[in-house]
């Protein structure tokens, strides 16, 4: 079944997901009107002293295929998501077997 989520991001403000699955499943994120920045920490997560992140950009749903263990995301740790430019609703879609 999964689980949907649907937030509303500040400008600058970093925020801690977890994007675990306890099953094998699909994830899909939707940055909706600005650009997210993806980062294992806190710091490259920021628009200030950002370095090692991943963009992802809005409007595009961006689809991943994880299990335990397995797949792009981290799976034992929370991901750090930042809208740089604006404030943006991001979509994540968790679909999995839990």
């Amino acid at each position: 079944m999964g689980r949907i989520q649907r937030f509303t991001m500040t400008e600058d403000v970093v925020y801690q997901v977890d994007f675990g699955m306890p099953t094998p499943g699909k994830l899909a994120i939707h940055p909706v009107s600005f650009d997210i920045r993806v980062a294992y920490d806190r710091a490259d997560a920021s628009s200030t002293t950002g370095v090692q992140y991943f963009t992802l950009f809005a409007g595009t749903q961006y689809w991943f295929d994880l299990s335990p263990g397995v797949g792009w995301l981290a799976q034992n740790q929370g991901m750090f998501i930042n809208s740089p430019d604006g404030v943006t609703v991001v979509e994540i879609w968790i679909a999995n077997d839990n």
